[in-house]
């Protein structure tokens, strides 16, 4: 039995709730200067009103920015994130170099990378990873459920609590919801208009494989299950542990004090502007030359009676004193922008994006300020995603380990592809574009692009017959055509008239 099994779910989630305050009330200070839903206070309901803050415009654009590059970058809506790789040895033990054989193999990638993507789209997965990419951002952390057939459903840190390993990784988590009903298959003995269902799952070092348990309240139901890693429907995803963490924490975090900076020099700024903006106008009726109802009466234009010297406008003269707060505002916002993308490239607002410009979005995010996070949430979330959607559709390769890439790697295949358009030009002007293997060629930019080729290609013996068939159709006509020829000169000759 794993390390937590003389705890229930309840006694679980209770016990590891408790190191949670620190990291949830960073998210607050952080939420509210950016996007206030996203962590309110406790008790807060759809009455509640949101704290206002003047940084909460500019700030939470930044957020929006981020998770919108990230978003697109590990799902994008014009090419698929990930790609299905055989491996090579394998295939050719497999194929035994066959090329029809190595044929049908692809195609069946292809087919079932087209498949996959159809299946992420169908479930509006997409829709999901915006939300998730908010959590890490903000919150720091997230777990998500892959519901059977119907996206993903993500738990929030204040539902959740979690036991990382000396590197981070989860060795058990729960996860409590409020139901109104039961799912199926749990039977409670008691009816009740709200339920509080604890899912605790503990990975067991021995077998290796994860243990569901749940409870309502204290009181367990539903049975045990067991998952292996890649089949358990739970996953932890974090943003950035340090050793001695209970949770993984924010990217926000490390520009929190310069948004809370922003936030007091823009109040600042603000109320100072909307106090020198004031008009009071000053009369004096001394000299008995401007009278105060004249003034305050006349329309635009008017002429009446009264000197100019009489009247004067409130003036703060604090024009020099605004430009110190107005440079820092400015110096902070540009970090700011720089530290979430928003100053560097920016996708077109299209349908469809290039594959060239998602590819660089990535490399963007891979090599700007979030090295290395870019990599790890496209295993985490991108691979974890497919190899969930590849269980449901029970996509299974017989007698070869097929991989799933994602990330770089499976983005490259644009770039793959113009090196292919480049190599296969060069060898057309060298004339020695027949030493390509057309089969290969076209199978390969099929697989850039994700196509499906099943029923599309010719097997290379196919290929071979056709033109066996046509050489030997060629060669008739020609022999025809001799033949003819031939005939017709012995009727000529034969109609010469004799000397």
């Amino acid at each position: 039995m794993a390390k937590f099994g003389e705890l229930s779910p309840k006694e679980f989630y209770n016990k590891f709730s408790a190191g949670r305050m620190d990291h949830e009330n960073t998210a607050k200070d952080i939420s509210e200067l950016t996007l206030p839903y996203i962590m309110m206070e406790d008790g807060a309901s759809s009455s509640t009103q949101y704290k206002d803050k003047i940084a909460q415009a500019f700030c939470g654009r930044l957020i929006n920015t981020l998770k919108s590059k990230m978003g697109m970058s590990l799902l994008p809506p014009s090419t698929s994130s990930f790609r299905l790789e055989p491996d090579k040895d394998a295939l050719d033990v497999i194929t035994q170099g066959d090329p029809d054989a190595k044929a049908v193999v692809y195609a069946e990638l292809s087919s079932r990378t087209a498949q996959i993507n159809k299946e992420i789209e169908a479930q509006q997965i997409r829709d999901t990873i915006f939300d998730l990419l908010t959590q890490l951002i903000v919150v720091g952390s997230v777990i998500m459920e892959k519901k059977d057939g119907k996206g993903i459903k993500l738990h929030t840190l204040r539902n959740f609590t979690v036991d990382l390993d000396s590197r981070g990784e989860p060795r058990a988590l729960c996860v409590v919801e409020k139901l109104k009903d039961l799912p199926a298959g749990l039977d409670f003995n008691e009816e009740k208009d709200e339920y509080l269902l604890y899912t605790l799952l503990e990975r067991d070092p021995v077998i290796e494989n994860w243990i569901l348990r749940q409870s309502i309240d204290d009181t367990p139901v539903g049975t045990e299950l067991t998952y292996k890693d890649e089949t358990m429907p739970f996953q932890y995803v974090g943003w950035t542990w340090t050793d001695g963490d209970l949770y993984h924490r924010p990217y926000a975090e490390d520009y929190l004090p310069d948004m809370e900076q922003y936030n007091q020099l823009a109040d600042l700024i603000t109320k100072g502007s909307i106090v020198a903006a004031k008009v009071i106008l000053f009369v004096d009726e001394k000299g008995n030359r401007t009278r105060k109802a004249d003034v305050a009466k006349s329309k635009n234009g008017a002429v009446i009676n009264g000197r100019a010297d009489d009247v004067t406008a409130l003036q703060l003269q604090k024009n020099f004193d605004f430009q110190v707060p107005m440079e820092r505002l400015s110096d902070i916002g540009k970090n700011l922008s720089s530290a979430f993308l928003m100053n560097e490239s920016v996708t077109r607002d299209a349908e469809r994006v290039t594959a060239q410009e998602i590819r660089y979005m990535a490399q963007e995010l891979e090599m700007s300020s979030l090295s290395g996070v870019y990599s790890k949430l496209a295993k985490k979330v991108s691979k974890r995603i497919v190899e969930w959607v590849m269980a449901e559709l029970k996509i299974k390769f017989k007698g070869i380990d097929v991989n799933v890439i994602t990330g770089l790697d499976a983005l490259g295949r644009s770039q793959e592809g113009q090196k292919l358009d480049a190599y296969v030009q060069r060898m057309m002007t060298m004339q020695m574009f027949s030493w390509l293997d057309q089969g290969e060629l076209a199978q390969r930019y099929a697989s850039f692009d994700g196509i499906d080729t099943t029923g599309l290609l010719k097997t290379p013996t196919q290929v071979a017959q056709e033109q066996s068939q046509a050489q030997a159709a060629q060669a008739q006509q020609m022999g025809v055509e001799s033949f003819a020829q031939q005939a017709g000169q012995t009727v000529a000759t034969a109609q010469q008239p004799q000397q």
